[in-house]
């Protein structure tokens, strides 16, 4: 048997990323915890809501870099999930008494990593980074689909085995499971089409 049943969110489950961006005009930067995306190739869309600070940055021109976490930062992570780096926040955030926050890399404990040539910093302890552009946007009611694309990714030395494969059985990502921390256990088995390493 089945139920039927009506949510308003469904997070059924995804990688946590630390997205990070900067406010064109006060060139502060912002960490957004999200963990609505998928890629495809060198595509990657995200999901945001609207009155998020790294949405309005991305909105203004901003790049972003995306940083991938692991289990092991899960309490940084938390630390700044109930912050935002908009001072104008909505009356829901109110209600549900977010703080505003200027430095959530200093809230998290987080360490910037400059690119040369870049201005969005990565974070040094996400073992994946990537550094991205926005190709398209697309509005919803209180929401926004980002369309972007990679540039550069970047995965620590201790998870590259031979010729950049990643060690599939050392990555831990953090994972969003019905609003609960989680990460990965245990392997089931391959692809066909699996290219990384052991």
């Amino acid at each position: 048997m089945y139920k039927t049943i009506n949510k308003e969110s469904l997070y059924y489950g995804s990688q946590v990323i630390l997205m990070v961006t900067k406010n064109p005009e006060t060139k502060q930067t912002n960490i957004t915890p999200i963990s609505s995306s998928w890629t495809l190739n060198k595509s990657i869309v995200l999901g945001l809501g609207l009155n998020q600070q790294g949405y309005i940055n991305l909105k203004a021109g901003s790049n972003l870099t995306l940083n991938l976490a692991d289990a092991s930062i899960w309490k940084n992570i938390e630390k700044i999930a109930k912050t935002t780096g908009n001072n104008q926040m909505p009356s829901w955030k109110k209600r549900k008494k977010y703080q505003f926050c200027s430095n959530k890399f200093v809230l998290g404990k987080f360490t910037p990593i400059q690119t040369q040539g870049e201005s969005i910093p990565r974070i040094a302890e996400c073992p994946i980074q990537i550094e991205a552009n926005v190709i398209d946007i697309f509005e919803r009611s209180d929401y926004a689909i980002i369309e972007c694309e990679s540039k550069q990714i970047f995965v620590k030395d201790s998870l590259l085995g031979e010729n950049e494969k990643i060690k599939v059985d050392q990555w831990r990502p953090l994972i969003y499971k019905f609003r609960t921390y989680t990460t990965t256990q245990n392997s089931f088995g391959e692809n066909f089409r699996f290219e990384e390493d052991y």
